[in-house]
């Protein structure tokens, strides 16, 4: 019988303060077959809250059920979220009172991870609003109402925007300029709203189905980023940098609030990592990183760049399998180039950002959108106080150095290769006019590479242990990580005031007094001293 079951562990103090394992004993029963029943039936309640969340998750509103003298009632899902959050946590913590395994073994489990990311994006009560994502917001209705991907439904709604750069009228009908992928992901989230509801669902409604969708998204990304990083790295290592990538970078305050395109963009670089990892014990997996890869360049076009070195990894050291990496990939190419052709009138014409694409148009008029010259757009998108990657996560300065360790280190091929794809993506994102993303909170633009960055931190978070100062540091940029989205997340003032217009003020982009950090904590502060002082 381990030693917490019999009183004083030897770790414990003589004295008379209380520890955590004392406040355990007052609630746990000391006999091992009573706290075994106890946890039997947290188990128990952990299925059913789990069931009822997942019911409450697709069913908006809740439900309200009598069945002869049955009344069964729920409405809150950030309560029942919250509830299955809690049950996990008591579940890991009487698996350490009965001697099953460590509490912290019991934290670093997949499913707890996904229902404390699920818990906490919902925690803060509203979604992100901005004309970018109304598209995505909008289409799961017309899908499954007029089985189209037109946006007809919602001109009056287009039109009342001064500048509707989302969308273009073409051949009578209003179609999104962003690729429609993520809204097609989006739709089981919509599918009994809008049964229930039809297309007469509320604004309100409509962003708070928004806001499940994208959390869902983001949420089934840590998943699979952690089920990935168990494969290459220690479990308490895959964790903590999973909960990084939850909680300290853009996939908090932004990507997770609302229908972006990068939320499926890194759901399925996620998976393609995954599956890569996977593929050195089953070969089958590179065919299915393919068909992921695949999904994650038409979600976001500009992850070709991203695909590349990933693509050369596969030829140099999948040779083999390399034929299935490439069929795999022709199914979301083929569904790419139906819908350019249904909608746009021609398979090599495409949508993307605020006009129509082709061939012609992308050598001439629209390579002018690349016209910042380029250190000065790196400086920017790495260190500007409006956007800076290092600003707002600097726990990716452990990607840098995992990139030097992987170069100097043999047997680091997969990572050299990886190490190449956040580069190829910011000589774009540096180049472009508006590099920092029109209106925002943090490096939105570089979102897409999080997953990449992840795995490239891994050689240094292995080697935490070996120096007090190594682990001190990085516990360090974590938690400002952490502690910058937070910011943006809890926010929900105004986005777009004038202080923020960069677009027409791209110099405010350097002042640090008017960065969104300085000014949203600011705000956030003197929300949380009304609320104290009215109180006392």
């Amino acid at each position: 019988m381990p030693h917490l079951l019999k009183g004083r562990g030897p770790h414990e103090p003589e004295g008379g303060g209380v520890t955590f394992h004392h406040l355990l004993q007052l609630v746990v029963p000391a006999d091992a077959k009573a706290a075994s029943r106890l946890k039997a039936v947290i188990k128990g309640l952990w299925f059913l809250a789990c069931a009822n969340a997942l019911v409450l998750f697709f069913v908006q509103g809740g439900y309200d059920i009598e069945v002869g003298p049955v009344h069964l009632h729920a409405s809150s899902l950030r309560n029942w979220l919250a509830l299955c959050l809690a049950l996990s946590l008591s579940k890991a913590w009487l698996e350490e009172r009965l001697g099953a395994r460590s509490v912290y073994e019991g934290l670093q489990s997949p499913w707890l991870l996904f229902i404390g990311t699920l818990t906490v994006y919902y925690a803060n009560g509203h979604t992100f609003e901005t004309g970018d994502t109304l598209p995505a917001r909008v289409l799961p209705v017309s899908l499954l109402i007029d089985h189209d991907f037109y946006l007809d439904r919602w001109a009056s709604t287009i039109e009342a925007y001064d500048d509707p750069y989302f969308a273009r009228s073409l051949n009578g009908h209003l179609v999104s300029t962003y690729p429609p992928w993520g809204a097609v992901l989006s739709l089981p989230a919509y599918v009994i709203p809008v049964l229930k509801v039809g297309a007469r669902l509320s604004a309100e409604m409509l962003f708070d189905l928004e806001k499940r969708a994208s959390m869902l998204t983001v949420a089934l990304s840590v998943f699979a980023l952690f089920a990935g990083l168990r494969r290459v790295a220690r479990p308490r290592v895959a964790w903590c940098i999973a909960v990084v990538y939850a909680f300290g970078t853009s996939s908090l305050s932004l990507i997770s609030q609302a229908a972006w395109q990068h939320g499926p963009s890194q759901l399925f670089l996620s998976l393609t990592l995954y599956c890569l990892v996977r593929s050195r014990e089953t070969p089958i997996y590179v065919a299915w990183a393919g068909l992921a890869l695949g999904w994650a360049v038409i979600c976001r076009p500009v992850n070709l760049l991203m695909a590349l070195p990933i693509a050369l990894y596969v030829l140099h050291k999948h040779r083999g399998q390399c034929i299935g990496f490439l069929l795999a990939g022709v199914p979301p190419l083929l569904l790419f180039l139906w819908y350019n052709d249904a909608y746009f009138g021609s398979p090599v014409q495409t949508g993307f950002g605020a006009t129509v694409v082709t061939p012609a148009s992308l050598v001439g008029r629209h390579l002018s959108w690349f016209s910042t010259p380029f250190f000065e757009g790196l400086v920017g998108v790495l260190f500007s106080p409006a956007r800076g990657l290092f600003i707002y996560s600097p726990i990716f300065l452990c990607s840098l150095a995992g990139m030097v360790v992987a170069w100097r280190e043999p047997g680091q091929v997969f990572l050299r290769y990886l190490s190449v794809a956040p580069l190829l993506l910011v000589i774009p994102v540096a180049t472009l006019g508006s590099w920092w993303g029109g209106h925002g909170y943090g490096p939105r633009l570089l979102a897409d590479s999080a997953p990449v960055l992840c795995y490239l931190m891994v050689p240094i978070f292995d080697r935490i242990g070996q120096r007090a100062w190594m682990k001190y540091m990085v516990v360090g940029l974590a938690g400002f990580s952490i502690g910058m989205h937070a910011i943006g997340f809890a926010y929900s003032g105004d986005w777009g005031s004038k202080v923020l217009d960069f677009d027409t003020h791209p110099e405010r982009v350097w002042c640090w007094r008017e960065s969104p950090p300085v000014l949203f904590g600011t705000q956030l502060l003197e929300q949380v001293w009304q609320t104290v002082a009215m109180r006392f």
